[in-house]
C-alpha cells in the first residue's frame, strides 16, 4: 500500500487541510474533526483502494483504514501545516439529541483516544503479571514483580494527569496548569493528610476525604470549571504581570474548589455511575450483557463504543473489575473474527478471501473493523451469523458473573485481563469458546452471497459514471470561479475573537441577520475592516454598515443593547458615503464608560447579505486580534 498516496487522496476528498480542524487515530480509523462536514465525498473515499469504510459518527468523521492506520496517519499528519491558520466555520449549534449526543461522543473520544496506549500497555503488563503469578511462575514479593507492578499501575494510578492534559486540549485551556491541579490532587502529603485522624477544613469549609488515584470525572470536571475561571482571570489580569497572575489566580481559585466541591462532585457520580451499572444487570440479568454483543458491530460501525470509557475506568476504580462491556466486547469480538474465518474456508471469491483472512485473525485479537468493514457489512448474511454467535456468548458471560480486571480490548491475547477470583478466567475461556464455535455454524447455515466483482460493477455502470464525472467536473469548475472572488475582513478592532454562538443575543447567536463573528473589546477604536464605503451609520452611533469594494455588506454592532445610550460614549469619526480604506478609524468609544453603566461590550461582526455567498467563514486561530489580522473570509 502506498500510505503517502492514499493520505494524499483522502485529503483531498475531504476538502484539504483546509477543513481539517484536527486528527487523531485508534486502532484502525482517522478520526478528523471537519469545519465543513458537507465537503467530504463517503462514497469516493469509500472506493479508494486501502480505505474499508468512512461515516460521520461520534461529531467525528472517520476513514475506515485497519491496521495500516498508523502509517497513514503519519503521511496525512506531514501534509497538515503546524501552526495553520484555523478555520471554523459558525454555523448555529445542534441542540436536537442526535447533535447533542455527537458532540458528547466526540468529546469523549478526544479526552480518552489521546491516552489508550498508556492504558493499554499497562493494562497488558497487569495480565501478564496476573497470568505469570497465577502459573506460579514469579512470586508476588519478589523485587521484580514489585517494579513491574508499580510500572503497570503508573498510568491508572495518575490517570488524573494524563486525562488533565487532554481535557485541556478539549475545553481549550492551559494544559501545564490543568496537570499542576491534577498533581494536587494525587499529591503524597495531601492523601496523608486527609487519611489522618484530624477533620481538614479550607477557609471554614470540610474538605472531603476522597482518593482521586485512578479517578476520572474529578478532573475533567475541574478542568471544564478551569476553562472559564482562565478566560476571567485572563480578563482582569494586566498585561505586565498578566503570565504569573492569571495561572495564580487560577490555581487559587480551582485548587481549593475541586478539593471541596468538584473533585467530590465528580467521585461520587463516578461512583454512581458504577453502582448502577450493576443495578441495572441485577435487574434485568444475563440478557443485558446478551443484547449489548448482539448489538456490538452497530456500535463500533458508529464508532460509539468510545463513549464507553467513563463507564469502564470508573468501575476499574470502584470496586476494581467490570462486568457487561468487556464481556460483550469479548463476545463479539471473538464473533467477528470466526466469522471472517468461516468466509475465508467457505469463500470462492479469491480476492474475498484475501481479505477474509487477515481480517479474521485481526478480530480474535480484538481488532474487529477489518472484518467489519472488509467482510461482514459486505455480506450482511455473515453479520447476522456474528451477532447470533455474539449473543449466545454474550447470554453465558452475563449469567456466570464474567469480571474483567484490567482495561484492555478483548481478545485472544489480553485474555489475561479476566484472570481473578474463582472460576472466572475458565468463564472467560468458555466464552471466547462459544463465539469461537457457534459464530462459523451460523455462517454454514445462514450462508452468504459472493459479491459481485469490480468489472461486472464496472460494466454495468459507466454510462451512469461518465455523467457524473462531467457533472464534477461543471461543479468544480463552478466552486473554483466562485472561490476565485473571496473577501477577507480584518478585524475591526482589538480584543478577543469568539463565535456567534457565544453572544448573549439570539439575534446574533441564531445568525438571524447572517453569519459572522464577534469581539470582546480591549480598546475602544473601531477602524475599517477593509477598502470600500460607509453605506449606513445609526443615530445612536452604536452601530455601522460597511460595503467592501467587492460588494460584502458587514455591520459592526458596538455592545449588546447599546442602542438605549443613545449615542452616549460613542464619537463617529466619519459620514455616510464616504470612502474608507482599511485600517481608517471610523469610530471611538468609551469602553469602561459602557461596562460600567451596565452594557456587555461583545461586538458581533455580521455579514448581512450572507445568502449571496458560497459560504463565510470565521476565523478563530488566535484569542486576541486586531486590526491587521483576518477576522471572516467570505468565499
Amino acid at each position: 500500500m502506498d500510505y503517502k498516496q492514499l493520505a494524499t487522496e483522502i485529503l483531498n476528498k475531504v476538502g484539504g487541510a483546509e477543513n481539517i480542524e484536527s486528527v487523531i487515530h485508534c486502532s484502525t480509523r482517522l478520526r478528523m474533526k471537519l469545519k465543513d462536514t458537507k465537503l467530504p465525498n463517503v462514497d469516493e473515499i469509500k472506493a479508494l483502494d486501502g480505505v474499508m469504510g468512512a461515516l460521520h459518527g461520534g461529531g467525528q468523521f472517520q476513514v475506515i483504514v485497519g491496521n495500516d492506520v498508523s502509517y497513514v496517519y503519519n503521511e496525512l499528519n506531514k501534509m497538515l501545516p503546524e501552526t495553520k491558520e484555523t478555520v471554523v466555520v459558525t454555523t448555529k449549534k445542534d441542540r436536537s439529541f442526535k447533535g447533542l449526543f455527537g458532540s458528547f461522543a466526540e468529546l469523549i473520544t478526544g479526552i480518552f483516544q489521546p491516552i489508550i496506549p498508556a492504558i493499554a500497555a499497562s493494562g497488558m503488563l497487569k495480565a501478564l503479571l496476573l497470568l505469570v503469578t497465577s502459573l506460579g511462575l514469579m512470586s508476588k514479593e519478589g523485587q521484580i514483580y514489585q517494579l513491574l507492578i508499580i510500572i503497570a499501575d503508573g498510568a491508572f494510578y495518575f490517570l488524573p494527569l494524563l486525562l488533565a492534559y487532554t481535557s485541556a486540549l478539549k475545553f481549550k485551556t492551559n494544559p501545564y496548569v490543568s496537570v499542576a491541579l491534577a498533581s494536587v490532587l494525587v499529591h503524597p502529603k495531601l492523601i496523608a493528610l486527609l487519611g489522618g485522624e484530624v477533620p481538614v477544613y479550607f477557609a471554614g469549609l470540610p474538605v472531603p476525604n476522597v482518593a482521586y488515584s485512578s479517578s476520572v470525572l474529578p478532573i475533567i470536571l475541574t478542568v471544564w470549571i478551569m476553562s472559564y475561571v482562565e478566560r476571567f482571570a485572563g480578563k482582569i489580569s494586566p498585561k505586565p504581570v498578566k503570565i504569573f497572575l492569571q495561572p495564580l489566580i487560577v490555581i487559587l481559585v480551582m485548587a481549593p474548589l475541586s478539593l471541596i466541591v468538584l473533585g467530590p462532585l465528580g467521585n461520587y457520580l463516578g461512583q454512581g455511575v458504577s453502582t448502577g451499572l450493576f443495578w441495572i444487570q441485577d435487574q434485568i440479568g444475563w440478557p443485558t450483557v446478551a443484547l449489548l454483543s448482539i448489538f456490538m458491530p452497530l456500535i463500533v460501525m458508529f464508532g460509539m463504543h468510545k463513549v464507553f470509557y467513563p463507564v469502564i475506568f470508573a468501575a476499574m476504580a470502584s470496586p476494581g473489575y467490570e462486568m457487561l462491556i468487556h464481556s460483550a466486547m469479548l463476545s463479539s469480538n471473538i464473533a467477528q473474527g470466526a466469522g471472517a474465518l468461516a468466509v475465508w474456508m467457505m469463500a470462492k471469491d479469491v480476492k474475498l478471501k484475501q481479505v477474509a483472512l487477515p481480517a479474521g485473525i485481526s478480530g480474535l485479537f480484538g481488532i474487529t473493523e477489518p472484518a467489519l468493514y472488509g467482510v461482514h457489512l459486505r455480506l450482511k448474511k455473515t453479520l447476522i451469523a456474528c451477532m447470533i454467535g455474539a449473543g449466545t456468548a454474550g447470554a453465558f458471560a452475563g449469567y456466570v458473573g464474567l469480571k474483567a480486571y484490567a482495561p484492555v480490548g478483548p481478545g485472544v491475547a489480553s485474555l489475561p485481563m479476566f484472570i481473578g477470583e474463582g472460576n472466572n478466567f475458565i468463564y472467560a475461556l468458555i466464552t471466547l469458546a462459544i463465539s469461537l464455535v457457534v459464530t462459523p455454524i451460523a455462517v454454514y447455515f445462514i450462508g452468504f452471497d459472493n459479491p459481485d466483482t469490480e468489472a461486472t460493477q464496472q460494466v454495468s455502470t459507466t454510462s451512469s459514471a461518465d455523467k457524473q464525472i462531467v457533472t464534477n467536473k461543471e461543479n468544480a469548475v463552478n466552486h473554483v470561479n466562485k472561490a476565485n472572488t473571496r473577501t477577507v475582513v480584518f478585524a475591526p478592532l482589538e480584543g478577543e475573537v469568539i463565535p456567534l454562538a457565544e453572544v448573549n443575543d439570539e439575534a446574533f447567536s441564531q445568525e438571524a441577520m447572517g453569519k459572522g463573528m464577534a469581539i470582546r473589546p480591549t480598546s475602544g477604536k473601531v477602524v475599517a475592516p477593509f477598502d470600500g464605503v460607509v453605506d449606513t451609520i445609526f443615530k445612536t452611533k452604536h452601530s455601522i454598515g460597511l460595503r467592501s469594494l467587492e460588494g460584502v455588506e458587514v455591520l459592526i454592532h458596538i455592545g449588546l443593547d447599546t442602542v438605549k445610550l443613545k449615542g452616549q460614549h460613542f464619537k463617529v469619526h466619519v459620514q455616510e458615503g464616504a470612502t474608507i480604506q482599511h485600517g481608517d478609524l471610523l469610530i471611538e468609544f468609551d469602553l469602561e464608560a459602557i461596562k460600567q453603566a451596565g452594557y456587555d461590550v461583545t461586538t458581533p461582526i455580521i455579514i448581512t447579505n450572507t445568502a449571496q455567498y458560497l459560504e463565510v467563514l470565521g476565523h478563530q486561530n488566535e484569542r486576541v486580534t486586531g486590526p491587521s489580522k483576518p477576522l471572516i473570509t467570505v468565499l
